[in-house]
């Protein structure tokens, strides 16, 4: 019989590679070949329990020591592409199922965060492009314009847990940079705003700033900003 991949089975092995710690007391790992043997089991064990499909382990125990055995199959090649196939479809649809779902529950905790945020910060204002600001210190210079270089330094920070992403402060320069649409939305907006000499405290939706920080999806992001100086050349 010809073989055929399965793409999950390369993944669950991965997986079971990257977890596999051997908590039994009768088994012990001792070379590389142990361990990527345990692993392999482990992805097949996760697949016999995975609820994408209702598995007959027993059925999946026997085929895989009548497979390594080298026995008489009884399945034939175009039986046996058909059903990986298949498989392959049906953890897809999963896959596709829960990416659908915690985009909704991920969407749910952002607005769950804004709703929360307007209601205790009086201090703060919406702006006409979707994300809300305040006013650390007042700025007493010109605001920038389109095209101007500008020189500031931010730290951004993880809305939902309070890490800090990145930051100038204590790590590099001030940035010097031209104001202008090759920056995210949420950054390109706010700074259009902030008076030379001030500093602001931005919160931005994910989809003000999406794929800016490598963040899981729907995640809102804080932006600390202090604008230094605005170039006129």
């Amino acid at each position: 019989m010809k073989k055929i991949l399965i793409p999950f089975t390369a993944l669950l092995l991965l997986l079971g590679a990257v977890s596999c710690s051997s908590k039994s007391e009768q088994v012990v790992l001792n070379t590389q070949q142990d361990t990527l043997s345990w692993a392999m089991g482990m992805s097949l064990a996760e697949t016999a329990k995975s609820d994408f499909y209702s598995f007959d382990k027993d059925v999946v125990l026997k085929a895989f020591e009548s497979a390594i055995k080298g026995e008489q199959q009884p399945l034939d090649d175009e039986t046996y592409r058909a059903a990986c196939n298949y498989l392959t479809f049906l953890l897809s649809q999963k896959q596709r199922r829960d990416a659908e779902t915690n985009a909704v529950d991920a969407d749910s905790r952002q607005k769950e965060y804004f709703n929360r945020l307007t209601q205790e910060n009086n201090n703060l204002q919406k702006s006409n492009n979707g994300f809300y600001y305040e006013v650390l210190t007042p700025g007493q210079g010109v605001k920038a314009k389109v095209g101007q270089r500008i020189k500031f330094d931010f730290r951004s920070i993880n809305a939902l847990t309070g890490d800090t992403i990145m930051q100038t402060y204590g790590k590099r320069d001030p940035i010097v940079h031209v104001l202008s649409d090759s920056m995210f939305p949420g950054l390109f907006y706010g700074l259009q705003l902030m008076p030379a000499g001030s500093k602001y405290r931005f919160y931005f939706p994910y989809e003000t700033c999406r794929n800016v920080e490598d963040l899981p999806p729907y995640t809102p992001v804080i932006y600390e900003v202090e604008l230094h100086e605005i170039f006129n050349d």
